[in-house]
């Protein structure tokens, strides 16, 4: 698979919106890790990329790109939402580097909502809920109006499996990310922006022509999730095994599992828990940094898998 191909330019590009400087966040899941930022008195991009490891070549940066917002919280498992103690040590170490925290969250089971709205009594005004499920948002509109929704990717659907042959395919099956009644539903929502991943086979120009602010994560997308978390099942009796329920003992924060097709050019792919993810490859990581540059894409989420 060659992800670096450039589909056909859309009709009718809109002219670029006047440059800003970007925001840069960084999306942690696993609360143990706030204590390697606890150390900085002030973040940096660089200490943002360090957390990135190697996968920090899969990413490029405007040179006044500096961070703005911290994330901490999981898209894909009701497990993973963080404590009430890490939201708030999170909180705090947003306001002493001076940048806005937003809490992630996931699809949410009937359960989860009232964690959800102890979590969301936690945070100050301003800060923002990335949220993956109406229902959510909804909850934050209606009894939290001093925080500030974003739509996340698990709303944003298009099509991202790496084993697509070709650009042409990817075409065939456009997002809807521009049609009306998508933003109706943002805007009664009181949502302000969306939050998105970059496609196998995408091109610069796809995030032109929306009206409302974009974030884009990097150097990973998502592919798919499930409710059956993989790795939690390895320790379970056959009958328990493969199966929604069982009691979450967080593995998925210390092992991921890599995947790849001998004699395949197609992206690398790994799984962590209930979700897949492909690492972006660098034709997808200079077509996010043209469309920063070109102001379709306001915002860089960086974020492992």
């Amino acid at each position: 698979m060659t992800p670096t191909l450039t589909p056909t330019p859309t009709p009718s590009i809109p002219p670029n919106p006047p440059a800003r400087p970007i925001e840069l966040g960084f999306a942690l899941v696993d609360e143990r890790e706030l204590a390697a930022f606890a150390r900085h008195e002030r973040v940096t991009r660089d200490d943002y990329l360090e957390q990135l490891g190697d996968a920090r070549q899969g990413v490029m940066l405007p040179d006044d790109a500096e961070p703005t917002h911290f994330f901490l919280g999981s898209e894909f498992c009701e497990h993973l939402l963080p404590s009430l103690e890490a939201i708030d040590r999170a909180v705090a170490l947003c306001e002493r580097w001076e940048v806005t925290f937003g809490l992630v969250t996931p699809i949410a089971c009937d359960s989860l909502f009232e964690p959800l709205r102890a979590a969301f009594a936690r945070l100050p005004a301003g800060a923002e809920v990335t949220v993956n499920d109406w229902g959510v948002a909804r909850v934050v509109q209606r009894e939290f109006p001093e925080l500030r929704p974003v739509a996340g990717r698990l709303l944003g659907k298009m099509l991202k499996d790496p084993r697509l042959p070709s650009a042409t395919w990817a075409r065939m099956y456009p997002n809807g990310l521009r049609a009306g009644p998508f933003r109706e539903i943002l805007d009664n929502l009181g949502i302000g922006r969306l939050e998105l991943d970059f496609p196998p086979f995408g091109a610069a120009d796809m995030y032109a022509g929306i009206d409302f602010p974009v974030g884009v994560r990097a150097p990973y997308g998502y592919i798919a999730k499930g409710r059956i978390c993989k790795l939690g099942s390895l320790a379970l009796d056959v009958p328990e095994k493969f199966s929604p329920g069982h009691r979450c003992r967080r593995e998925c924060l210390g092992f991921s599992e890599v995947g790849a097709r001998p004699g395949t050019r197609e992206l690398e792919t790994s799984q962590r828990g209930n979700t897949m993810y492909y690492r972006h490859a660098p034709g997808m990581t200079a077509a996010i940094a043209e469309a920063v540059a070109k102001g379709w894409v306001s915002r860089i989420v960086l974020s492992g898998a």
